[in-house]
């Protein structure tokens, strides 16, 4: 999916009518200057062309049906490095498209299967259980911190420093500043994955490729087997044939870089988003058992990844009334699934008793987030243990800034002041 040699047309002002052409829709929500708010244009894709050939050569899907198939259906493959190899010679050769296709989120079964196998042990609730001590008195750490100051920024003074530790300390090796720099490197990698990517994007994720690449191999290097972490189980796996050497180094950096981004902004905007909205926040206060409901339905709100990743079509599959034939990428708009009606009645209200099942946040099927339930402990801890530690805490910023570095494919703020 080259970029489009179209001008790119003006975000709309707010309140201002929404085209009903598809690929003006596409344009808004792709190109940028990006719309502060997707919701309502992703909803207005969904309404007039929810299973749409865009006129970038790929297939968008947007109903909360379709955008499921993109995920479980068995003939829809992740054909994400062959297809941008082949439309685009500046791909060719490059080190985060090979380090993409060993890492879980773009392979398929049976080596999927095999590798999730391999990590499955790791991720139960009993680990999970395990884990919740270490991250309390990790957030605790942080909101410590932000009372010290008065108050800072969610993002980098708060949700940034979450994730990447919690993995690492599963992992075993990675210390306070190497998590920094693998930040850095996770961010990098982010660019190779947009629909678009210009030749700037792509060396940005080519060099993060190789750096993470180089130190995942040293942090693997140190490890004789023996240990009960994380890294030591996947070097003895490797030894014993499981694992081949590529796709130990990209379970590596797939662990620690997808750990990070989407659940920082999960954090961030969830806080966020109770903060503007005073009567959730009371509700949940009021009953603080209804805690994972609120973290589940703030995913669903305004969930941190906005689009999938293309996955290539086999053969025929018939989407709500449209046949997609073999040789096609097709997208899913997870920020229009989760605002359709038909699967979350009154879906732009933000209810955080709302009981209708999880949203497609963390994907779907066997390609469902593995850490998905390590992301899910991490938020809430994070929002409770914040509201619980500062319940007159306000914004200074109604409205800020977009992250456009993560744009389109995932969505978050560059940063969020508060007052504590």
């Amino acid at each position: 999916m080259s970029p489009s040699a179209v001008p790119h047309p003006a975000a709309p002002q707010p309140h201002a009518p929404l085209p009903d052409d598809p690929d003006a829709l596409v344009a808004l929500l792709l190109d940028p200057p990006f719309v502060r708010d997707p919701y309502p244009v992703a909803s207005r894709l969904r309404e007039v062309a929810p299973v749409h050939r865009t006129d970038r050569g790929f297939w968008l899907v947007s109903d909360a049906a379709s955008v499921e198939q993109v995920y479980r259906a068995p003939t829809l493959r992740i054909g994400f490095d062959t297809a941008r190899r082949g439309q685009d010679p500046r791909f060719a050769g490059s080190p985060s498209l090979d380090l993409f296709k060993r890492m879980l989120p773009f392979i398929d079964p049976p080596d999927h299967t095999r590798i999730r196998r391999v990590l499955a042990p790791y991720f139960t609730p009993r680990v999970m259980a395990g884990l919740a001590h270490y991250c309390q008195d990790l957030v605790d750490r942080l909101l410590d911190r932000l009372g010290s100051q008065g108050g800072g920024d969610l993002v980098f003074d708060f949700a940034n420093d979450i994730p990447v530790a919690v993995v690492c300390h599963l992992l075993g090796g990675v210390g306070e500043a190497d998590q920094v720099q693998c930040r850095d490197w996770a961010e990098g990698l982010v660019e190779g994955v947009h629909p678009q990517c210009s030749e700037e994007m792509q060396a940005k994720a080519d060099a993060a490729a190789v750096a993470f690449g180089d130190y995942a191999e040293r942090l693997i290097a140190g490890k004789d087997g023996a240990g009960d972490d994380l890294v030591s189980c996947l070097v003895r796996e490797h030894r014993a044939g499981t694992l081949d050497a590529e796709e130990l180094k990209g379970t590596v950096t797939t662990l620690i870089g997808a750990a990070f981004h989407n659940t920082r902004n999960h954090i961030a905007s969830a806080i966020y988003e109770l903060l503007r909205h005073p009567e959730q926040q009371a509700r949940l206060k009021a009953d603080p058992g209804l805690l994972p409901r609120a973290a589940e339905e703030l995913l669903r709100y305004d969930p941190p990844v906005q689009m999938s990743i293309p996955r290539l079509t086999t053969t025929e599959i018939v989407m709500g009334d449209t046949a997609i034939g073999p040789g096609e990428l097709v997208a899913g708009l997870i920020s229009a699934a989760n605002r359709d009606p038909t699967r979350f009645p009154d879906p732009d209200r933000l209810d955080i008793a709302r009981d209708q099942g999880s949203s497609i946040a963390f994907a779907s099927g066997i390609h469902s987030c593995i850490g998905a339930a390590m992301a899910r402990l991490e938020a809430q801890i994070a929002i409770g243990r914040f509201f619980e530690r500062f319940p007159g805490a306000r914004l200074i910023d109604e409205e800020p800034e977009i992250e456009p570095s993560a744009l389109p494919l995932t969505r978050g703020y560059r940063e969020v002041r508060v007052k504590v």
